[in-house]
């Protein structure tokens, strides 16, 4: 008897406080892409402006102190294109806004910094399939428990390694955009 009472006890206490354990639920970790339909925007690819899209942050869980994004080709190939790596980016912001500039630290995403992708230069590098061609296109969003001590401009494998060891919580996109075939093949 002397037990249960203490169980219960241990319980209330423990609900009251606000542990694990209470009936609230968990808050959940969701963020939001542009192209709902799982079509990525022109004005993101090489055929438009070229920008960065805008992630809308809408519920970040404890214990996520920073955001990081990564977006790669899906491509059948050996090494798939990197487009972009993001990390950084204060818990509390309540979105990435699109067009960020190219350079290894953002100051006006609270010191966010970003990686190389594939063509070498920090940043987010537009999508480009082929002239004609359909490609698909990976975006991961992480919750990290803490920023990351790594420079801007890291290459991408040493950027996504740190990430995914920091990552409590994620949320993956796929988008495809279909690239015109009169599309200025230089462009790519």
């Amino acid at each position: 008897m002397r037990r249960r009472s203490f169980l219960a006890a241990v319980g209330t206490a423990m609900g009251t406080a606000g542990c694990i354990g209470s009936s609230r639920p968990r808050q959940p970790f969701r963020v939001s892409l542009p192209g709902s339909d799982g079509t990525f925007p022109v004005r993101h690819t090489c055929d438009g402006a070229g920008e960065s899209p805008a992630i809308a942050v809408e519920s970040v869980p404890e214990p996520v102190a920073a955001l990081a994004v990564t977006a790669e080709s899906n491509r059948d190939a050996i090494i798939e294109p990197v487009h972009w790596t993001l990390w950084n980016v204060p818990a509390d912001r309540g979105e990435i806004p699109a067009g960020l500039p190219r350079t290894a630290t953002v100051d006006t995403l609270g010191g966010a910094r970003q990686g190389q992708p594939s063509d070498g230069s920090p940043g987010y590098e537009p999508l480009c399939p082929p002239p004609g061609g359909t490609a698909e296109y990976r975006f991961q969003v992480y919750g990290l428990d803490a920023s990351l001590e790594l420079p801007g401009g890291a290459a991408h494998d040493d950027a996504l390694d740190a990430i995914t060891a920091a990552a409590v919580a994620s949320q993956r996109f796929v988008r495809t955009y279909e690239r015109p075939a009169d599309a200025d093949p230089g462009s790519e």
